[in-house]
């Protein structure tokens, strides 16, 4: 009995490992290289999963956020601090300025959103990037090219400057 458990526990273990270097490795790399090189573009659906992600603001987030809720008289707490990082507050295991207008996700703070939001579907690992792969913007027929996207959410100097040259 205790040694059938305990290989059920080392199965269990073992494919959540499998499950995540799939996804979390192979497949975020590979959507990377064919979202850069052009085997597949991307184009925002307004689906809502990137409100879902944890998102860490960089100094320039945290004053442009702050700014815009004195701006608007908002009283709560956008913002977390945890050790030396900064957080956009979450609700419900979403952002707080995720908002549904006839049952479609709208970001609050569109105009002004961090940096990671902009970034999105792209991810920061260190000095390199992966893609979601799990991210239905990505196709094969419609959207925007890799360089397209960094020019049009204002993140090209950001992925120059803190991921190296792309």
């Amino acid at each position: 009995m205790i040694a059938s458990v305990g290989v059920l526990l080392v199965s269990a273990v073992s494919v959540r490992a499998l499950v995540y270097l799939y996804f979390e490795r192979l497949m975020a790399h590979r959507t990377f290289d064919d979202f850069r090189s052009e085997r597949i573009l991307h184009e925002c659906i307004a689906c809502g999963a990137c409100c879902h992600l944890k998102v860490n603001l960089g100094k320039d987030d945290v004053e442009r956020i702050l700014r815009h809720s004195r701006e608007k008289g908002l009283n709560e707490v956008v913002i977390e601090k945890h050790g030396s990082r900064y957080w956009l507050k979450r609700k419900s295991g979403e952002c707080c300025f995720l908002a549904y207008s006839e049952d479609e996700p709208r970001c609050q703070i569109y105009p002004i959103r961090p940096v990671a939001c902009r970034l999105y579907p792209l991810i920061p690992i260190g000095e390199r990037l992966k893609a979601d792969p799990l991210c239905p913007g990505f196709n094969k027929s419609r959207g925007q090219t890799f360089r397209e996207y960094l020019r049009t959410q204002e993140i090209g100097a950001y992925v120059r400057k803190f991921i190296g040259r792309t």
